[in-house]
């Protein structure tokens, strides 16, 4: 088993306060230097700041696309970083996100064609189970 790298960094941007700090505490008690940010603007003003292993991102912030932008200006960045992105666009809008593109949901194949800054990442329904967190961060940080 591979184990994720030891102080890494992340940027978290979430705008949902009691979200933000339950995963900054959840991601400091495992060893991680976790910045966090509550908006798009906040995210942006970090980008280039210090340098970041890993970003945490809701999808939608200020705007629909505020995550992806977001996403797009990290990678730039830090073009050998991952990304997480959190998402209650289910909730929203109706559509999901599934890996399987079964049940007429969207495959994880589909979701890269479409989304090409995000080959190296992956995406996360907004209701958190925390090991599921801790899955992705050991399988992106290792």
């Amino acid at each position: 088993m591979t184990h994720p790298k030891q102080n890494a960094s992340i940027l978290l941007v979430e705008n949902d306060a009691v979200l933000r700090n339950e995963i900054r505490r959840h991601l400091q008690e495992r060893g991680y230097d976790a910045v966090c940010a509550a908006s798009q603007a906040e995210a942006e003003a970090w980008i280039g700041k210090q340098p970041f292993d890993l970003l945490i991102t809701d999808l939608i912030l200020e705007f629909s696309d505020s995550g992806f932008i977001i996403c797009h200006h990290f990678r730039k960045a830090y073009p050998a970083s991952r990304a997480i992105l959190l998402s209650d666009v289910a909730a929203k809008t109706g559509m999901q996100f599934d890996l399987s593109g079964e049940n007429g949901r969207l495959s994880w194949q589909e979701i890269k064609s479409r989304i090409p800054v995000l080959l190296r990442s992956s995406i996360m329904d907004q209701t958190i189970r925390m090991e599921q967190l801790d899955c992705l961060l050991s399988h992106l940080l290792s």
